[in-house]
């Protein structure tokens, strides 16, 4: 759980907010206006060409091509270009037609209604319908698929005709769209699948898509081919060919990309080469920023933390610029809101974290009743970390030892810390990070009495309250108030103490056009490579 939840950023880049309407079809509001270029592909924009291959560096390999069963790195950015979902994420974190055109939600926010796209056929050439939508949810639902936790909210599934499809919630749920959005929800083949064990049916390694491209081969240990499908019911692709070379070395997939071998490299430049990219007209570097925070967490049930002065103090002694431009090297943005800043509609102005303020930290630890020892400490304190931190709770040391406080790092690998922190609550302090989408009321995953990532315990009744109301509300002028109470509330209890947004820069060959980092954000998901052209 902790690996998915915390660390899912590493495989998706996605995010999103659900702007719906309940009498209007795809209203879909954009709620970010930080994800810009530096460098668009406008500047050498031309007529498309068509043909070509496209070479792309993955690190991992696929074992199964079933989208939805579970969770497998190697596949994720394949079957973004082999299946279609119903409605997706885009490069802009809005959810945007897929293979339906159109939706729109009941007057009771309990049934979502999706027109489809009509004439859709898979890649064997039998014609798509609703059914295969129908089918694709109920097997997630009933298979316990990766998506099924956040489909549970599903009571039925209805199909009035070919290209209708209706589902019916148990209750109103305005972040529903975004899960349908999210991951592991691409639609299957029913009439590949029905009657079989779909975990071991032969498609899931050469899988049959809607999608803009056809699955080709897979060589173990080598590489894997897709082919433009010809007959694509949307915008056609332009590349014949789309190659993902198989190269788990990150050195070596960075060496094979500076040699012309490779196109892209999916696991990126490293961060101590961007700078080179950024003024280099060879190159574009994009900036990408997802809901996904960093932070310091306090157990607040009990122990040291459980006094809110000391976590006022902790948030007063955190040096965020520092942690940012010396730990982080800059990339994505210091942290200064209770949510994301992608929400804008949402953010609380009135409600940010404090400017940091040592002599404040000081007294509010005095307050709190603490005098400082012989060695200038008022007391000691332990953050347990798993890998990835490093960095961040080095600097941490630091700034708290500015604020008198001595802190310990307990480094643990990924079982031990699953063991005494992720299920055992056995911690004062720990730090996490990860994915809050991808509709706004996933926070309530972190911080509602019962959310799965809610491992300082906390809790407060109106908190508890306003979370409920906020899946209720579809509408954005009936949910921002809900969402900027709600970062007051945090605001005060301070249950935790936010980093850093997480973000990243993507290098791209100039001659690449039509990357989905670039200027065709507003139409194809992250790994999308329906609009990708060679200018070469």
């Amino acid at each position: 759980m902790k690996k998915l939840s915390i660390l899912l950023v590493v495989v998706l880049v996605i995010s999103m907010f659900v702007g719906c309407s309940n009498n209007s079809a795809n209203t879909n509001t954009p709620n970010n206006t930080s994800n810009e270029t530096n460098v668009t592909d406008s500047k050498n924009a031309g007529e498309p060409k068509q043909g070509g291959t496209f070479v792309v560096s993955v690190a991992k390999e696929a074992q199964s091509y079933n989208p939805d069963a579970q969770s497998d790195d190697g596949a994720y950015i394949v079957v973004q270009n082999v299946f279609n979902k119903l409605v997706k994420i885009n490069g802009n974190d809005q959810v945007v037609p897929d293979l339906a055109k159109n939706w729109e939600f009941s007057e009771d926010a309990k049934t979502i209604t999706f027109n489809l796209y009509e004439n859709v056929k898979w890649h064997d050439g039998t014609d798509f319908s609703s059914n295969d939508v129908k089918w694709t949810f109920e097997q997630i639902i009933n298979e316990k698929g990766f998506a099924s936790s956040s489909l549970s909210d599903i009571e039925e599934i209805t199909c009035p005709d070919k290209n209708t499809v209706q589902i019916k919630l148990k209750s109103p749920n305005a972040g529903m769209l975004g899960y349908i959005a999210w991951f592991g929800t691409y639609i299957m083949p029913a009439h590949i699948y029905e009657g079989t064990d779909w975990l071991t049916n032969e498609a899931n390694q050469s899988p049959i898509g809607t999608g803009p491209f056809k699955f080709v081969e897979h060589k173990k240990g080598q590489s894997v081919t897709l082919e433009k499908n010809e007959n694509y019911w949307g915008d056609k692709p332009y590349l014949d060919k789309i190659i993902y070379m198989i190269m788990p070395d990150q050195n070596t997939a960075y060496q094979a990309w500076l040699n012309g071998d490779v196109d892209e490299i999916r696991n990126g430049v490293p961060a101590s080469e961007i700078s080179k990219y950024e003024n280099n007209a060879d190159y574009n570097v994009y900036t990408k920023l997802w809901p996904n925070k960093g932070y310091v967490l306090f157990n607040v049930k009990e122990g040291k933390f459980a006094d809110l002065k000391l976590r006022q103090a902790v948030a007063y002694g955190i040096d965020r610029d520092e942690i940012f431009n010396k730990a982080l090297k800059g990339i994505g943005l210091k942290a200064e809101y209770f949510i994301s800043p992608l929400y804008t509609w949402a953010l609380n102005e009135e409600a940010k974290l404090p400017e940091r303020d040592i002599e404040k930290a000081k007294s509010l630890i005095e307050e709190a009743g603490y005098t400082k020892d012989e060695n200038g400490f008022y007391f000691t304190t332990t953050i347990d970390t798993f890998p990835g931190f490093e960095d961040v709770v080095e600097v941490l040391k630091s700034n708290f030892k500015e604020f008198g406080v001595d802190l310990q790092i307990n480094a643990m690998d990924d079982a031990s810390y699953d063991e005494k922190v992720w299920f055992g609550h056995d911690f004062e302090l720990t730090i996490l990070g990860g994915y809050q989408g991808p509709d706004i009321s996933a926070m309530s995953s972190r911080f509602s009495a019962d959310g799965s990532m809610n491992l300082g315990e906390y809790k407060n009744d109106r908190l508890e309250e306003l979370f409920k109301q906020g899946v209720v509300a579809t509408e954005i002028e009936d949910r921002a108030p809900i969402y900027k109470e709600i970062q007051t509330i945090m605001s005060q209890d301070l249950p935790a103490v936010f980093l850093n947004e997480k973000g990243s820069k993507i290098v791209v060959k100039s001659y690449v056009k039509g990357h989905p980092a670039g200027d065709v954000l507003e139409k194809a998901s992250e790994a999308e490579f329906t609009y990708v052209w060679l200018d070469k």
